[in-house]
């Protein structure tokens, strides 16, 4: 194909050097130019980050940055820039996350190997009511929750307190603040008005007052955990990761929600979260990278809160530091994220030579079960954690790497 780099493109010069393997950053331009513009420069700097590793590793990287009124444009530049791979960093098209699935529907229809989720996971995740569904028909403990439309009132029989509402299809904490917690039937009315008005659908979930724990994964491996520290929130708020702990540095919330990486956890819970995390995303068609949210009730049960695909991944942010916790730079994990996403085009590929059964879409009822339900086998740092049975750990084929904390002091900020 012909190589194509007009001047909005942020291509690295060669110099003189020999070619080399051009990599595609994707992002969306809006939510990068409205980010800079309110002082969130955390997609920027993912973006920034990720570009210099790209160098670094010997790629040469271009940003094609993705203007949801000429997506046809963007689309040439793809097909004609004769890309090696494409980075996907879109967590939204013109700054809408119910979007986010569209760039990587594109780049899997022109076969292009692709970092991250595939569309339909995105898709999938980002709909809390059909993710809660999928995960519980398979026995995984989420909370009790219910689906409520634009405009609908509280469901009659809801009585569960406390209670959280949240937008239906967004992440990053958006709509979540601490008046989305309600401990009464009044006080959920007025957070589902409110809310509502400003995000149409809702979710309300029953509110898991625990530990808090995110579990992460890059390709089969399973980082060590890391906790939030909601001891430091001021007196009477909810211990929630609210959109102002995420982005409003600095703030009570911010301050009052320190992660603790890795999480002080007995060895023996660390793993079973973990293989937990991995079934949870398998269940829903996962492939590439995610953050896992769960909730430890007094009881000890863990409740799925949350399963978040291509999470952020600026140098300061959950996954980078749970890498490190493993042992791994900012670079190892990058290199991992390619790593995984070539693979998995090579096995794709080799099986598309082979004629293929009728299969179920990725993340349904049909999906692989990586964990046998009570038999969480045991595994060491860097050990395959089940083989390849439907009933191990490794269930569909996929073998999960268990990786545990080195020996340097846990990370808290």
């Amino acid at each position: 194909m012909a190589s194509y780099s007009p001047s909005s493109d942020h291509s690295v010069p060669l110099k003189g050097e020999e070619a080399r393997e051009r990599v595609a950053v994707l992002v969306d331009e809006i939510a990068e130019a409205e980010a800079l513009e309110f002082g969130d420069t955390a997609p920027a700097q993912s973006t920034a980050s990720v570009i210099h590793v790209l160098d670094t590793l010997g790629y040469e990287p271009v940003e094609l940055a993705l203007q949801a009124d000429r997506p046809d444009d963007w689309l040439r530049r793809v097909i004609e820039g004769d890309f090696h791979l494409a980075f996907n960093l879109c967590e939204t098209v013109g700054g809408q996350s119910d979007s986010e699935h569209l760039p990587a529907a594109a780049i899997e229809l022109l076969g292009l190997p692709k970092t991250g989720a595939t569309a339909a996971t995105l898709l999938h995740c980002l709909d809390k009511d059909l993710c809660s569904a999928v995960l519980r028909a398979h026995d995984i403990s989420v909370p009790e929750w219910r689906f409520i439309d634009e405009d609908e009132p509280v469901p009659e029989k809801w009585d569960r307190f406390p209670a959280i509402v949240k937008p239906l299809a967004e992440d990053a904490s958006n709509g979540v603040h601490s008046n989305s917690v309600a401990y009464s039937r009044d006080e959920l009315q007025r957070a589902v008005a409110k809310l509502g008005e400003a995000w149409g659908a809702l979710i309300v979930q029953e509110f898991i007052d625990g530990r808090e724990i995110n579990l992460a994964i890059v390709g089969n491996y399973l980082l060590p955990p890391s906790e939030i520290d909601f001891s430091t929130l001021p007196e009477g708020a909810p211990p929630i990761v609210s959109f102002e702990a995420k982005w409003a540095p600095g703030s009570a919330e911010d301050q009052g929600t320190r992660p603790i990486c890795p999480a002080p956890l007995e060895a023996g819970l660390a793993e079973s979260l973990q293989l937990l995390t991995a079934r949870a995303w398998t269940l829903m068609g996962g492939e590439g990278y995610a953050r896992v949210d769960v909730r430890l009730s007094p009881s000890g049960v863990p409740y799925v809160i949350d399963v978040n695909p291509n999470p952020d991944l600026s140098p300061d942010a959950g996954l980078a530091r749970q890498a490190r916790s493993a042992g791994w730079s900012y670079e190892d994990l990058i290199s991992k994220i390619i790593e995984d996403a070539l693979s998995r085009h090579r096995i794709d590929r080799a099986a598309s030579a082979v004629e293929q059964p009728p299969h179920h879409p990725p993340g349904i009822a049909e999906a692989p079960l990586p964990v046998a339900r009570g038999a969480a086998p045991a595994a060491t740092n860097g050990q395959e954690a089940g083989g390849g049975g439907a009933g191990g750990a490794g269930g569909g084929g996929r073998a999960w790497i268990i990786l545990h904390p080195d020996e340097a002091e846990p990370e808290s900020f």
